[in-house]
């Protein structure tokens, strides 16, 4: 944690933003390097495929950013005013009512993708595989939304490092998943699907462990595993 509100703002901002930038960056190469790796190995085919997928994924876990950035705006008004309670009960609403959230939207996500390709005309020789890719990553976005409300935590502490790791890490171990599924056995598109959804799982876990170990002041106590109705979802109500 660092408190931002004691010595220098230039100094802070350069010191916060940076990794921020960096972790878009990072987010950009982690789908590039996924589409090159499937293009490389699997054919043409999954490199279209991946390609369709990747505006409809975009908009999906922007939605799920947006939520974690307003849970986290809430959650540093908690940690600047030193309302540790506070902060550790915003923290345990943010991932019971997300992971509620995510999980029914990851069941209509699933259910619509076929729709949603139709409107969009996918040729029949992509539509497929592309649905296969859809839903395999649809099903892993309670693993997308547990990483980032976690990353939103520890950044409402000051602690943008963090969570730029943990995406360095799960951005490197996706790439060596798909080389080792893709190049060395031969798997198909399903298999990429499965290793981007594995490694955002273990960066959650990375993530949920290093909270727990290192920021306690975030990790809710047992009694305060509860939603709490003045905090909905990141947002006070009334």
């Amino acid at each position: 944690m660092r408190d931002m509100t004691e010595g220098s703002p230039h100094s802070h901002l350069w010191r916060y933003a940076l990794p921020l930038l960096l972790g878009n960056w990072l987010q950009l190469a982690y789908n590039a390097v996924d589409s090159i790796i499937a293009g490389r190995f699997i054919g043409k085919n999954a490199l279209a495929a991946e390609g369709i997928a990747s505006p409809v994924m975009n908009l999906v876990i922007l939605a799920i950013t947006g939520l974690c950035i307003g849970a986290g705006v809430l959650m540093s008004e908690y940690f600047g005013g030193k309302e540790w309670e506070q902060l550790r009960q915003s923290t345990a609403t943010m991932l019971l009512c997300g992971t509620g959230v995510s999980v029914v939207a990851a069941v209509l996500c699933m259910a619509g993708t076929p729709g949603v390709l139709k409107w969009m005309a996918v040729p029949e020789e992509i539509y497929d595989i592309t649905v296969i890719y859809l839903r395999i990553i649809f099903l892993g976005m309670p693993f997308t939304f547990l990483y980032n409300a976690l990353a939103a935590g520890l950044k409402s502490v000051g602690d943008s490092k963090t969570p730029l790791k943990f995406l360095a890490f799960s951005a490197i171990l996706n790439a060596v998943l798909d080389l080792i599924f893709l190049g060395m056995f031969g798997f198909g598109i399903a298999c990429s699907a499965v290793t981007t959804v594995a490694a955002e799982a273990f960066s959650a876990v990375l993530a949920c462990c290093y909270m727990l170990r290192n920021v306690k002041e975030l990790w809710p106590s047992r009694g305060q595993w509860k939603i709490d109705r003045s905090i909905s979802c990141g947002n006070e109500s009334g």
